[in-house]
């Protein structure tokens, strides 16, 4: 084991993971509801690939229609965040997640689990989870969930911890796992997944084929036990003892399920190539809808494909993206983050840009790595009724304005377009925000009310999720009206591609090694093509109008191109632009299209 690992590596690794983790998320989670059944339907292209999707919410009283655009995350990678910033808090990090993360997310989750969301409940009131002071039958539910909510979220632990031994690692897993999740099942899995973790992450070496499959065996007395408790975790097991019966029995029972799954495992890779992933994730109940879901079930099948897949890992994510039937986004998730911490992020370059919230992301894992404690002032708790008043007050809030959100961060909101139901009695109002360092958070309000004389929402084929067409990886939605020349010298015609195609958005109509031709009017040609021309070397200025200005001028910042003007209004009038370079150092002014 490394324990004076060079910064550099740590760092590497660190970033690695996050962005491994978060790379998962978005590409499973538009498969996440797919049935088995319709898995031979779905194009398997579109299963490898980060895409634009339509997702249903509401539920059956609300039902509304939410776009997720390609290479947006969901409530796995929302979590390791919150957690993140609660463990750069230092001593204060539970009180912290308890009181103001968690509260906060329920306002923001993309597809939270139902035992998370009703213990967060739970602490908006400020109440524990396990309180006597609660209903029974929610007390109940609280100790019988054991999902993968707490697996999930275990990598920041391992980022903050690395170099501490297990048992610290261990007990701050746990700690965290008794905000939402009671039963073994949730914590062991989270226990043995968060040490599957902190070896990748403390090894040097290159990790043999299996290797991760035997040390975790071998290690089960490092993983296995209850953490050592401290008075507020005693009480809790004092609780649990309660509601379920012989709780330490229960525990001993659900190591010994692990234990069987490892074995399965080290069976499958026994067989090599005639090993068969599908086969291997059913005998490990991935397709049980009895069990799938369970934290015990989505820990091994992540141990298992990251070892299967540790010296090919992109294939090793899209394995477990595509596993249609299974948890696809947590359990791809949890294989990112390991095959992350194995190999660092440099597998990730081809496909980073295009996971949302990239640089926050890395930033978040070298604060995580290099064991960075914040100062926070005296924070106030987060309760419903603090939510409640803030929801309603950012709704009137103009766009680009800066709004203080309930756990301190500064952000930008950004108005989308408003769903009205089909029965005319309710209203979707949609909210963008993008804090100052870099995250992207959607929130969603719905008022009842006589709302039949506005237009109404196009109603769309009935469906779990409508999966439809996306751009290319890492792009914004093309405008087919954006109208833009003249014809530009450029040093670099690939790069310059890049640029106008991946973050301007501009179609190419036909292209050649000389000339680059887009839809939209504009020519590309190399430098070389002016030497015969009296003013070789100019620049020029550019004029564009665009749809959606401030997903753009975000998307276009985010990737560290020049912006000469900020996102601002154009003199007395209400018309948006900015101004930027491209890679040659002509500037561009880009104005909302009207």
């Amino acid at each position: 084991m490394a324990y004076n690992m060079p910064i550099k590596f740590k760092s590497e690794k660190a970033v690695g993971a996050i962005l491994g983790a978060a790379y998962g998320d978005a590409l499973g989670w538009p498969n996440e509801r797919v049935g088995k059944s319709n898995a031979p339907k779905q194009p398997q292209g579109r299963l490898h690939e980060f895409r634009r999707w339509t997702r249903r919410s509401g539920g059956r009283f609300f039902p509304h229609e939410e776009i997720i655009e390609a290479g947006e995350y969901s409530d796995d990678t929302q979590l390791i965040l919150c957690l993140s910033r609660s463990l750069l808090k230092g001593e204060k990090w539970f009180e912290f997640y308890t009181q103001v993360e968690l509260p906060f997310w329920a306002l923001y989750e993309r597809g939270g689990g139902g035992a998370t969301k009703r213990a967060v409940n739970s602490w908006q009131d400020g109440i524990e989870p396990w309180s006597p002071n609660r209903k029974p039958h929610d007390v109940k539910r609280y100790f019988d969930a054991g999902g993968n909510g707490v697996a999930m979220r275990a990598l920041p632990h391992a980022l903050y911890l690395c170099d501490e031994d297990f048992d610290k690692v261990a007990s701050s897993i746990f700690m965290d796992g008794l905000t939402t999740h009671g039963h073994p099942r949730a914590l062991l899995g989270a226990l043995v997944y968060g040490y599957a973790l902190w070896v990748s992450l403390r090894k040097e070496a290159k990790l043999g084929y299996g290797e991760l499959i035997e040390e975790i065996i071998a290690s089960e007395a490092v993983w296995s036990p209850i953490p050592s408790q401290d008075n507020f975790s005693q009480k809790w097991l004092v609780h649990a003892q309660k509601h379920l019966t012989d709780y330490e029995k229960l525990w001993l029972s659900t190591k010994k399920e692990i234990l069987k799954y490892l074995v399965i495992c080290k069976s499958e890779l026994s067989k090599g190539a005639l090993s068969f992933d599908d086969e291997a994730l059913e005998k490990l109940q991935c397709f049980n809808k009895q069990i799938s879901g369970a934290g015990t079930v989505a820990a091994i099948a992540s141990v298992y494909l990251a070892s299967r897949y540790a010296a090919d890992p992109i294939n090793g994510v899209i394995k477990a993206a595509s596993a249609i039937g299974s948890d696809t986004d947590t359990i791809a998730s949890m294989v990112g983050g390991l095959l992350g911490g194995i190999h660092g992020s440099g597998w990730l370059s081809a496909v980073k840009r295009g996971i949302q919230d990239c640089s926050y992301l890395e930033k978040t894992a070298l604060k995580l790595s290099a064991h960075h404690v914040e100062n926070i002032p005296n924070f106030k708790p987060v309760k419903r009724t603090v939510l409640k008043n803030w929801v309603h007050g950012i709704l009137s809030v103009p766009d680009s304005k800066d709004v203080k959100l309930p756990d301190g961060r500064i952000a930008k909101v950004n108005r989308r377009r408003d769903q009205i139901g089909q029965s005319g009695k309710y209203k979707v109002e949609f909210r963008q925000l993008i804090t100052s360092e870099g995250q992207t958070i959607y929130i969603n309000k719905i008022s009842k009310g006589n709302f039949a004389n506005q237009q109404k929402t196009p109603k769309t084929t009935p469906s779990t999720e409508q999966i439809t067409p996306n751009p290319p990886q890492g792009t914004l939605q093309t405008d087919m009206t954006i109208n833009l020349g003249p014809k530009l010298l450029v040093a670099s015609i690939e790069k310059s591609v890049w640029f106008y195609e991946k973050l301007l958005g501009l179609t190419i109509k036909k292209q050649s090694k000389s000339l680059v031709v887009f839809s939209q009017g504009l020519v590309l040609a190399p430098s070389s093509y002016g030497k015969g021309f009296k003013h070789h070397g100019f620049r020029s200025l550019l004029y564009a109008e665009v749809p959606d200005i401030q997903n753009r001028y975000h998307r276009i910042k985010e990737q560290g191109v020049q912006i000469i003007t900020p996102l601002t209004c154009r003199y007395e009038s209400k018309i948006r632009f900015f101004r930027c370079h491209d890679f040659d150092g002509n500037l561009i002014e880009i104005y909302e299209k009207q």
